[in-house]
């Protein structure tokens, strides 16, 4: 993040995923999201990469999407903006006064 952000920096509308682990009989898990809230966010990518996961390439690109300050953001959580999903690695509160988040994301295509 370059600078410190400001209300009118937060221009994009995301909804925030939950995450919900339905687990099987046999030890396994299904994944799905669930809508959490729609927040002004502001989306800035930071980078990207080619690999090759499971014999097919993939590209993934990494953000940083800074938010209000909430306390149920948590990684594993992802947002969702435009038809696509920004996986959340990690959330920061950069100067500790529960004013703004910047969490890290990855998408995958």
């Amino acid at each position: 993040m370059s600078r410190r952000p400001s209300i009118g920096d937060l221009r994009q509308r995301v909804t925030i995923e939950s995450v919900i682990d339905t687990f099987d009989d046999v030890g396994g898990f299904a994944r799905s999201f669930t809508p959490l809230a729609q927040v002004w966010a502001r989306i800035e990518a930071t980078g990207a990469r080619d690999q090759f996961v499971e014999q097919r390439a993939e590209q993934s690109t990494t953000h940083v999407v800074t938010i209000r300050w909430r306390d149920d953001v948590k990684s594993q959580m992802r947002f969702a903006f435009r038809g696509r999903k920004l996986l959340i690695r990690s959330v920061l509160d950069h100067d500790e006064r529960r004013r703004f988040l910047a969490c890290e994301c990855e998408e995958i295509s």
